[in-house]
């Protein structure tokens, strides 16, 4: 008999991306429509800066579904709880399960934004 072959580092993380950007789209979209409604002196220019974070996540997705198809994965079900989301899915035949903390999240989320803008998180007090 065969041992069950594991998932690879790398597939837990397409999941992990692939429960991440949409959740990262919607936060963007939400800012833009916060920021249509707020009288802005240069709302055009930030309109356009989030417009190019939304069109980073949107091929970053991309990216992951397809490396998700090319790796035997799919993401049957997902949920939004009041502590977090979870994921169930399959990874070559096998059954699998994602769970991740709404703090988490944003923290995720936050340092996937100042990657895309390349803004160094790590720089001290730049978001205090």
């Amino acid at each position: 008999m065969k041992p069950i072959p594991r998932q690879t580092t790398e597939e837990a993380d397409f999941v992990k991306e692939y429960m991440l950007l949409p959740l990262m789209l919607d936060v963007l979209e939400r800012d833009r429509s916060a920021m249509d409604l707020a009288n802005l002196k240069m709302s055009e220019v930030y309109g356009g800066l989030i417009g190019l974070l939304q069109k980073a996540a949107t091929d970053d997705l991309s990216r992951v579904r397809k490396s998700m198809r090319e790796h035997g994965m799919k993401v049957y079900e997902e949920r939004r709880t009041s502590i977090g989301i979870e994921a169930r899915y399959l990874c070559r035949g096998y059954h699998y399960e994602f769970s991740m903390l709404w703090g988490l999240i944003r923290a995720e989320i936050m340092q996937r934004l100042c990657c895309y803008l390349g803004i160094d998180i790590a720089e001290k007090g730049i978001f205090s």
